[in-house]
């Protein structure tokens, strides 16, 4: 029972380990969502798509977990395989874009001059465009489907990062370790790249844990209007329009996927909320 014990405190005091109960807490449920989409091929009970219209409609039970919708998919499997479309989809928009906004916005608070004016100029205007239209008009371009939606977040998404990278940096540059790169000769990416960019992130790293969970939010709501995943694929939003017309009958085809939804922005919150309250110790990030 010694040993028993052992393996199962040594992980939780090695997670305590890494800041507030937020933080805990939050790390926990993305991971347990996580582990779960990934391992979908082999927990799903049923394939994503399989149709079984003699057991449609039927609730929750030890052979359906999250029941079935109209034309008897398990909603279950549906879950856990769109989960695993949502999460990769949303952590590629969300931190590609991170990582250009980021760049862009360091390179231009070091340099200065025209290149930080069109920076500036280009990043206003892409704030100030309405997010959802500028999406919407993306996705009129490209076409529905996750393509069109992911370069829509993306093109929109990009801006605040580098709003924050310049800002920041246009104070850092001052500084007098980043003044002494000039002094010993180094190079302007090597002052960038090795001693900026390291130094600057971490307030875009807390942003874009409320980035992720609006992000999944957009992505859900252009599924649930047909903009996003098309059939036969699924995921969240998808899933959660497909049951709108059976609430009031077969209530979990919408209400469990909402609930899975609302659970990973949650998770998603609680360690931004750490991260931001300085719970994670000396150079996590």
């Amino acid at each position: 029972m010694s040993d028993l014990a052992h393996l199962v405190t040594v992980p939780w005091r090695r997670l305590r380990a890494l800041g507030s109960w937020e933080i805990t807490t939050g790390i926990v449920v993305v991971a347990v969502l996580m582990i779960a989409s990934l391992l979908a091929p082999l927990i799903a009970p049923y394939p994503p798509n399989q149709i079984d219209v003699l057991h449609s409609l039927q609730p929750p039970s030890w052979h359906h977990w999250m029941g079935t919708d109209f034309v008897g998919r398990d909603v279950w499997s549906r879950v856990l395989y769109g989960l695993r479309i949502d999460m990769l989809v949303v952590a590629v928009i969300t931190y590609l874009g991170l990582a250009i906004g980021v760049i862009v916005g360091t390179v231009a608070g070091y340099v200065g001059g025209w290149f930080d004016a069109i920076v500036g100029r280009v990043a206003d205007t892409v704030i100030a465009f309405p997010f959802i239209v500028l999406v919407l008009a993306v996705i009129a371009i490209v076409g529905p489907g996750l393509k069109g939606v992911a370069i829509g977040i993306i093109i929109a998404g990009w801006a605040l990062y580098a709003r924050l990278a310049r800002s920041e940096m246009l104070a850092m540059r001052e500084q007098p370790f980043l003044m002494s790169t000039k002094a010993l000769g180094y190079s302007h990416v090597r002052a960038i790249f090795r001693h900026a960019l390291p130094n600057l992130v971490r307030t875009s790293l807390v942003y874009s844990t409320v980035d992720v969970v609006v992000n999944m939010l957009v992505l859900a709501g252009m599924s649930y209007l047909g903009l996003g995943q098309q059939a036969p694929g699924a995921d969240l939003g998808s899933i959660i329009a497909s049951g709108q017309g059976y609430l009031l009958s077969a209530w979990w085809i919408t209400t469990i996927p909402g609930a899975v939804l609302v659970l990973f922005g949650l998770g998603v919150s609680l360690i931004g909320d750490g991260i931001t309250r300085g719970d994670l110790p000396q150079g996590a990030l």
